[in-house]
């Protein structure tokens, strides 16, 4: 009778060893068994729900990403943000916006003329009033004096205080501090040249001033670079005088709004 209890003990202390190991071989970590859970929809088919312990999200449509947010612990945050909307706006930047795993994202709004700050549920944070490039529209090459439009990354933050504007001729400015004290350089693929920083030029925030880059006051640029990182996201989304230009060019870049709709 022992012999068969210490058996049965045995073979029960075997079956969660086993259920404890992968199948590599690797000990299970405590929280993947959390990761993934299947929820029973109202038509009796299984539906995959990522759970929020996860970093990487992958939606296939318009109906996962709303549904993750509305059965979302951070539900409230996700309607009172921007997110909901450009599902239905723009369902590819949603995506991606979504499934990133950056504290946030950054859009430079062309027709506000402003640089806001969005944290990961799409609500704002924060927003400086910018300049930016001469021309309208969408930018196609180096030196047409427009600030590209899409979505774009952060490459990274540089100290620009003592740089040199140098024009497209090669003719290096004498004066310093024209690009403030920092740099957010972005990965676009017309040129590695643009990026957000700050100005000598305080003056000119508010108007299209710029060569392509886009400008906010010193102060600003500081505080912007406490709240970004390599690789975040930035989505540069034109107003209407650009979304015109880009329409008589044939060029056609998605425009998101940045306020909630009520």
């Amino acid at each position: 009778m022992k012999t068969r209890t210490l058996t049965i003990s045995l073979s029960m202390l075997l079956i969660v060893i086993v259920a404890c190991i992968t199948a590599d071989g690797s000990r299970k970590s405590d929280n993947r068994e959390f990761l993934d859970s299947v929820a029973q929809g109202d038509a009796g088919k299984e539906i995959l729900i990522k759970s929020e312990r996860d970093s990487s999200y992958h939606f296939s449509n318009r109906e996962e990403m709303l549904r993750f947010m509305t059965e979302s612990t951070h539900a409230k945050d996700y309607a009172q943000g921007i997110l909901p909307q450009m599902v239905n706006d723009e369902y590819d930047y949603a995506k991606r916006l979504l499934e990133n795993t950056h504290d946030g994202f950054i859009v430079v709004d062309k027709g506000r003329m402003k640089v806001i700050k969005f944290d990961k549920y799409g609500k704002e944070v924060t927003s400086f009033g910018m300049a930016c490039a001469k021309n309208y529209g969408n930018k196609h090459k180096g030196w047409d004096c427009r600030t590209p439009e899409g979505f774009f990354s952060v490459k990274k933050i540089q100290n620009s205080e003592s740089w040199h504007y140098v024009d497209e001729n090669g003719v290096e400015s004498p004066k310093t501090g024209e690009f403030g004290p920092r740099f957010i350089r972005l990965n676009t693929p017309q040129t590695n040249s643009i990026g957000i920083h700050g100005t000598c030029a305080p003056w000119s925030i508010g108007g299209r001033r710029s060569h392509g880059c886009i400008r906010v006051t010193n102060e600003n640029i500081m505080k912007l670079v406490e709240m970004v990182d390599s690789g975040m996201p930035v989505i540069i989304t034109p107003g209407k005088k650009d979304m015109a230009v880009n329409a008589e060019e044939g060029c056609y870049v998605p425009s998101i709004k940045t306020v909630v709709e009520v």
